[in-house]
């Protein structure tokens, strides 16, 4: 008698585990820790509240709600504030729509810190700070053609654009 080799063991076909749907995917946490430097870095900061510096001087506080690829925000529950040495002033926008190219900066807010500050300011009526404010913006617009003509008479240029108040 021959002996017969015993033939090998077939091989044994694992499944991969069920995947939880609920569970955090591996290309999502790397998706958040990457640095974003286009309009794509405010996706952290959906959902979220967050302040933003326009152009014009305004502050606005609300909730990002969207934004699209030209950093325009579309905030809701927003409310402008504006800042004069100790006082401050405040009024309710509702859904406010802002231009990418109009802010200066942005950033989310501790929503248990945000109004700490307010705290130590005395709070004025909207339409007096606004007042208060377009005299100083007049004051800084008389204050700048007087340097840009200085500074023109030896040949040198003001940067100063009337549009960036902040």
């Amino acid at each position: 008698m021959s002996a017969t080799p015993e033939p090998s063991p077939a091989p044994v076909q694992t499944q991969a585990p069920a995947r939880d749907p609920l569970a955090p995917n591996v290309e999502d946490l790397y998706l958040e820790s990457y640095a974003f430097t286009t309009a794509a870095a405010l996706v952290g900061s959906v959902d979220r509240k967050i302040f933003v510096l326009l152009r014009d001087g305004r502050n606005l506080f609300g909730i990002l709600r969207t934004f699209d690829q030209f950093a325009n925000l579309v905030l809701q529950d927003t409310y402008e504030r504006i800042y004069l040495d100790d006082k401050f002033a405040e009024v309710y926008r509702g859904v406010f729509m802002v231009r990418g190219e109009n802010v200066v900066m942005m950033g989310e807010l501790d929503i248990d810190r945000e109004d700490d500050h307010l705290e130590v300011m005395q709070q004025i009526d909207f339409r007096e700070a606004e007042d208060e404010l377009k005299q100083k913006h007049k004051q800084i617009v008389s204050e700048q053609k007087i340097r840009s003509k200085k500074l023109l008479e030896k040949g040198l240029i003001n940067d100063f654009v009337r549009g960036d108040m902040y």
